[in-house]
């Protein structure tokens, strides 16, 4: 198994309630965000302090592509890779990987901050927490699913827009594309990110009768 978010940004409203949903679960401190709701075509990624590019490995950028004019949004979190080099960089084990789910998981009382997971992460997914001097990140809230419930994100959303998905089960195995159209993105990276995006396709024209 490995569960993954599906995100589609043909029916994301760009209203971050996903956003403002993981930050009431988990109360991040000023600054700090698990996730985020990004404006396709109309900022710069990871150009604040929650994206920071990694500086241990190089990785390929995405082509500049047109994307439709009409404004749309992916919402971005942990991509709880199938080969994870937050799990692999991390020397305290602070960063595991359920062999059951697929989750990346970490636990803050085993960080020992030395920020490995930080610089390492091609997705800017794991963040510094200055005040505590240790790293922290989405964890699929793992906890609630365990408990039968959705991700704060998941349950939030008001359009359905992320989900929850198995991409080893031949239901899921095609569904969506690996990487994002139009947001700068390690693509192809060796990590082997499980997120899935739905591009958002362009308003069909309707005429009233």
């Amino acid at each position: 198994m490995q569960k993954a978010f599906l995100v589609d940004s043909d029916k994301c409203l760009g209203c971050n309630t996903c956003a403002m949903a993981c930050k009431n679960q988990y109360h991040q401190d000023k600054g700090i965000l698990w996730r985020q709701v990004r404006e396709i075509g109309h900022e710069e990624y990871r150009t604040d302090q929650n994206n920071i590019l990694p500086t241990l490995v190089w990785y390929a950028k995405p082509p500049k592509v047109e994307v439709p004019a009409e404004r749309y949004y992916a919402s971005i979190a942990c991509n709880h890779c199938e080969e994870p080099a937050c799990v692999a960089v991390c020397p305290v084990q602070a960063h595991t990987k359920d062999p059951e789910t697929g989750i990346c998981k970490h636990d803050q009382s085993l960080c020992i901050g030395c920020g490995g997971c930080v610089k390492a992460c091609p997705f800017g997914a794991s963040k510094f927490n200055e005040r505590l001097g240790k790293a922290e990140k989405c964890s699929m809230c793992w906890e609630r699913q365990a408990d039968g419930k959705l991700p704060a994100c998941v349950q939030s959303c008001p359009v359905e827009a992320i989900q929850v998905v198995d991409i080893h089960d031949p239901k899921y195995a095609n569904i969506g594309n690996k990487n994002p159209l139009g947001l700068d993105y390690a693509v192809d990276a060796p990590t082997k990110p499980s997120t899935r995006f739905i591009n958002s396709s362009m308003p069909g024209k309707i005429h009233r009768l």
